[in-house]
């Protein structure tokens, strides 16, 4: 019986000590985690809308509410993008569901209504298909255009509201597209309504 019992000791006190050490690694890094989250989302709204010099978040309830309130379930975030003291554009974070989860897109919509840039940041898309919605060729489809809706299609885009899908992976093209889709009619409505909440 002492036998067992020694063996069993020795093993709770080495989990309790990797147990504290994985605690302590946690919280020492917590803080620098959520620092680093913070800046990539920064850096990811520069780049979609450039000319901006900094983005207000907005809130999101009130600017559906006044925007229709429908049509935008992807869009988690809203930030409009200032230069100076004037709103030049909007910023939004949609999270249309994928193949495989939740894609982070990051889109920019300018003072026109056009999109000004789209990030594609964290998803679980297939790597060498859904994953390529990374890529310039894909995400740059959208670029400087602006929607009501947008039509993914196989073969090559030859209107104005197509976009090419991604070969082997029309779930994630369109997840994408939708989401860009939704942030242009939001930004659209946005840009209409001068009495637009700005927080």
């Amino acid at each position: 019986m002492r036998d067992m019992f020694k063996p069993a000791l020795v093993l709770f006190v080495i989990c309790l000590i990797v147990g504290a050490a994985m605690a302590f690694t946690n919280f020492a890094t917590a803080g620098r985690i959520e620092q680093r989250i913070t800046e990539d989302s920064e850096n990811a709204r520069k780049a979609v809308l450039p000319d901006a010099d900094g983005f207000v978040k907005m809130n999101l309830d009130k600017i559906k509410a006044v925007s229709g309130n429908s049509g935008y379930d992807t869009i988690k975030e809203a930030y409009a993008a200032k230069k100076g003291d004037s709103v030049i554009g909007y910023v939004f974070l949609a999270k249309p569901a994928g193949y495989a989860g939740e894609i982070n897109i990051m889109i920019g919509i300018d003072g026109r209504g056009h999109v000004s840039g789209v990030e594609i940041g964290d998803n679980k898309e297939t790597p060498g298909l859904g994953s390529k919605a990374k890529d310039k060729k894909f995400k740059g489809q959208f670029s400087d255009k602006k929607y009501d809706i947008i039509n993914v299609v196989k073969r090559k885009a030859e209107k104005g509201d197509e976009v090419q899908a991604i070969s082997g992976a029309t779930i994630t093209s369109k997840a994408v597209s939708i989401g860009v889709q939704q942030a242009s009619r939001l930004a659209g409505a946005l840009l209409n309504n001068v009495n637009s909440p700005t927080s």
